[in-house]
């Protein structure tokens, strides 16, 4: 074993020593070993292995060290997800050990590589020959364009709470953590984007919304280093190229607002370009090792999400061009080729054979048909594109993306000379006209519209010396850009799987536009010289007019650049890494003066929470912890929230089923506090707490017959590490506490597993609670229904409620091994004289009022086909 295999090793061990045996308040020890089991060792491993796939560019290996072990990491985790059993902590660090003692152990078994191993300086060059690759000028403009993307990407990282799409991601680790084998199966794609955070969380014991969003702002972060070696790659070795496309990667505001959100678009954004430079190293140096690397790359970011597919053309061309290029090599070839297919086939069966067959993958075809692709055959959403981006870059962006690209599809279509401007000028008409004229490529209730855009595609294709390269990335670029233009509904929110491509695309238009401009800068000063000086071309100063032209051109690039990025940068700031307090001050600013410095810098702010990852914070931790301790207590329900913030905050306690609960919490916008608040004191509400967040307030609390007096103030900031404690991966998969366990079967449909009967005496006109907890047995078409019934001598029945036995949630929504839980309410009625009663419960076929049979598994027997929960006494 080499020094450096041996090292790794021991940083494996270590690893796992910190995990398994330290201070979970060691944050700061805990957390770098998570990073480094899922983040390093993999790749290292394997690259180690593989003789760092001939790489000696050090921003490469960097590139490919992180790439590929979350690439693995994701995998491996996969297969421990979909074995049998809960997947928790022990599986998890099975699984990333496994992702790297097998990188190591294919290093040591194999001959050739072991040769290599024993001498490190064929494997692994000094850090100096490393960095050498690159110019000194070139490393310090790199490391400024990672630096300024980590500043947007990173600032207060942890400080907006979890929401939306975020949420249900979290809850779909604790679901799979309880051990529910569906809970792959339970989002429209693939659990690949959760199982990065799981597997931080698990490692470091308890998660924050820093942790869950570190592998995301990862990659968002090395994006722009590989869009760096891509560029120089792909563009002949030019430092330039490189360098714009990792700036205009940098500072796109999609990629700062995904890093900061646990979802899977960053992910596949970052997949898809390290899939481009393997299959695009596979093109260039014929290495097999690439080919495998891009199937493996392709399958996890398939399985990521179905978007995936729409990169997959870009590989099949390479692919094609190569084979078309070298026929004698196709018989070489081709074992290879079929090999990389079956890894790549292989992997994607490995989840979505198993997806698509689950029993609810009608409601996965649902969600695509009405919320994603939509009714319609064809739509036109270019002017979206424009939207968006504004909304996320400003409007200091797009149109410098589009000129390059009009300029880019110019210097290529004069191949054709004539023929080429008038097919580019006629195109750019009819593109034009679907933007300022949609409806008029209506017809027949057909939208048309992707025509001029198909054949300008097709075009690009077909010209005859326009290289591969140029190709590759239009093809990147304008097949994701178009399906999802005109072949879906709703774009917005996955159009940036396009903008690797045109941010390669409009580097490479720049540097050619600047190169341009100087050459024709000195082509009318060369034409001038040598001249004698008469009169007619003394009068003649077109030759200097023309340079001075194409002077004031390039500084008119560099001026506008300079004063958009800092301005593009304030404004992602503002809307992603500002305090909440700070954005909403903006945007009322805005609303409210029509002179605001914002509205004459961006035109407006857009409102709180338009975009993914605008600052959302109202200080729920404090909330949580006081639920946790015992100071807030009863059921809740929120206004002014989405219904999953406080069920999350709450250590995955259910809202109530009911408009009157024990607890009332209010949020307040940047508009203020909602009209629905003022009611509540009339309804017998008291505001017992103000939470502040930034010194402001912005939630507050009320109970139900409370006493009057001083709401307590609670500072979010006091609570945020306090609870940020109690998220343990077992506190927040842990089953509710049930005062009476039970195990009873009702017509093995569904599992009685206990109830609650907090109070043996009632009074006439009283509301009982009766809280039941179940767990489902087998799939039901039927929405049964549960009553529970006050029953007093003869069978007299003094009080009934009847309702779904689980609280939003039908029992023919529910899966097998799904636990749920309801409150039933039981009136008794006023008229009930004193005397000893009991609570009876049952469940029945809503259409034919028959009862599920009732097994009881702990006395053996059946108590028939209602069970008498418990004997209780009403008192005058």
């Amino acid at each position: 074993m080499s020094r450096t295999s041996l090292g790794l090793f021991l940083a494996l061990l270590l690893s796992n020593a910190i995990v398994l045996f330290s201070n979970l308040d060691w944050i700061w020890l805990r957390f770098p070993a998570a990073l480094v089991l899922t983040f390093v060792l993999p790749g290292w491993a394997w690259l180690l292995a593989l003789n760092w796939l001939h790489t000696d560019d050090l921003v490469e290996r960097i590139v490919l060290v992180i790439g590929l072990s979350s690439v693995l990491s994701a995998l491996v985790l996969l297969i421990a997800l979909l074995l049998p059993g809960p997947f928790t902590e022990t599986p998890n660090l099975i699984a990333l050990n496994l992702a790297t003692l097998t990188g190591l152990v294919w290093r040591m078994a194999n001959s050739e590589w072991r040769m290599v191993a024993i001498s490190d300086k064929l494997s692994a060059p000094n850090l100096q020959s490393l960095i050498s690759n690159l110019p000194s000028k070139t490393l310090l403009i790199l490391l400024l364009i990672v630096a300024l993307a980590a500043f947007t990407r990173v600032t207060r990282l942890g400080y907006a709470e979890f929401h939306e799409d975020e949420l249900e991601n979290m809850r779909l680790i604790v679901r799979a953590y309880k051990g529910e084998e569906y809970a792959p199966f339970l989002d429209s794609k693939g659990p690949i984007h959760w199982l990065l955070p799981a597997a931080l969380w698990y490692l470091n014991g308890w998660v924050n919304e820093g942790i869950a969003r570190t592998p995301f702002v990862i990659v968002a972060i090395l994006l722009v280093p590989l869009m760096f070696a891509l560029g120089r790659r792909m563009s002949g070795g030019r430092d330039s190229v490189g360098l714009l496309a990792a700036g205009f990667v940098g500072v796109n505001g999609f990629f700062v607002a995904l890093a900061r959100h646990v979802e899977n678009r960053a992910l596949i954004v970052f997949w898809g370009a390290l899939a481009v430079w393997l299959a695009y190293r596979y093109y260039r140096e014929n290495r097999f090792s690439f080919l495998f690397f891009t199937a493996l790359t392709l399958a996890v970011s398939l399985i990521a999400h179905p978007n995936v597919l729409l990169y997959l053309p870009v590989f099949g061309y390479l692919i094609w061009h190569k084979l078309r290029a070298e026929p004698e090599t196709w018989r070489r070839q081709r074992p290879w080729l079929a090999a990389a297919g079956l890894i790549f086939a292989g992997l994607t069966a490995l989840f979505y054979v198993p997806y698509l067959t689950d029993p609810e993958i009608g409601l996965v075809y649902q969600y695509f048909a009405s919320e994603r692709v939509g009714e319609a055959l064809l739509y036109n959403l270019v002017w979206n594109i424009f939207v968006e981006d504004t909304l996320y870059t400003t409007y200091y962006h797009a149109p410098v993306l589009v000129a390059l690209l009009v300029w880019l599809l110019g210097r290529h279509f004069t191949q054709w000379g004539w023929r080429g401007w008038a097919l580019l000028v006629g195109l750019s008409a009819a593109i034009i006209s679907t933007v300022v004229a949609p409806d008029a490529w209506i017809i027949a209730n057909i939208n048309l519209a992707f025509v001029p855009y198909a054949l300008l595609s097709m075009a690009f294709m077909l010209l005859p010396r326009t290289s591969v390269e140029f190709k590759t990335i239009f093809l990147w670029f304008s097949l994701p850009l178009g399906a999802l233009v005109f072949l879906a509904k709703d774009a917005s929110n996955h159009i940036q799987i396009a903008y690797t491509g045109w941010a390669l695309l409009a580097a490479l238009a720049l540097v050619d536009l600047w190169a341009c401009l100087k050459t024709a800068d000195r082509r009318p000063i060369r034409q001038a010289q040598g001249r004698p000086l008469t009169a007619e071309n003394r009068e003649n100063s077109s030759p200097r007019l023309l340079s001075t032209v194409y002077r004031l051109l390039r500084g008119a690039i560099v001026i506008y650049l300079t004063l958009a990025v800092p301005l593009i940068l304030f404004y992602q700031y503002l809307s992603f890494d500002a305090l909440v307090t700070t954005y909403w001050q903006a945007k009322l600013d805005s609303v409210n003066n029509p002179n605001s410095i914002y509205n004459w810098l961006y035109s407006d702010i857009p409102r709180p929470r338009r975009a993914i990852s605008n600052p959302r914070l109202a200080g729920w931790k404090a909330v949580g912890y006081q639920w946790a301790s015992g100071s807030l207590s009863g059921d809740f329900r929120s206004i002014n929230e989405s219904f999953a913030v406080p069920i999350w905050y709450t250590l995955q306690t259910p809202r109530s089923c009911y408009d009157d609960p024990q607890n009332y919490w209010v949020r307040r916008d940047w508009k203020g506090w909602p009209e629905e608040e003022q009611s509540l004191p009339r309804q017998g509400y008291t505001l017992t707490h103000i939470v502040l967040v930034d010194q402001a307030p912005m939630l507050h609390l009320y109970q139900k017959n409370a006493p009057a007096g001083e709401p307590k103030l609670l500072d979010v900031e006091a609570y945020r590490h306090a609870f940020d404690r109690l998220t343990t991966p077992a506190r927040m998969a842990q089953d509710e506490m049930i005062s009476q366990p039970a195990s009873l079967n009702f017509g093995d449909k569904l599992l009685l597993r206990g109830y609650d009967l907090p109070q043996t005496v009632v009074h006439p006109g009283d509301l009982l609670p009766v809280t039941v907890y179940w767990e489902s047995l087998a799939p039901m078409e039927l929405r049964y229904r549960g009553f529970v019934h006050l029953v007093g001598p003869n069978d007299t029945r003094w009080g009934q409620h009847d309702d779904d036995p689980a609280c939003r949630l039908l029992t023919s929504e529910m899966r097998p091994g799904q636990h749920a839980s309801r409150q039933f309410r039981l009136p008794v009625d006023p008229a009930t004289p004193p005397g000893a009663y009991q609570v009876v419960f049952g469940l029945y076929d809503p259409n034919t009022l028959q009862r599920l049979p009732i097994w009881d598994n702990l006395a053996g027997q059946s108590p028939g086909d209602t069970v008498v929960l418990g004997q209780l006494t009403v008192s005058n």
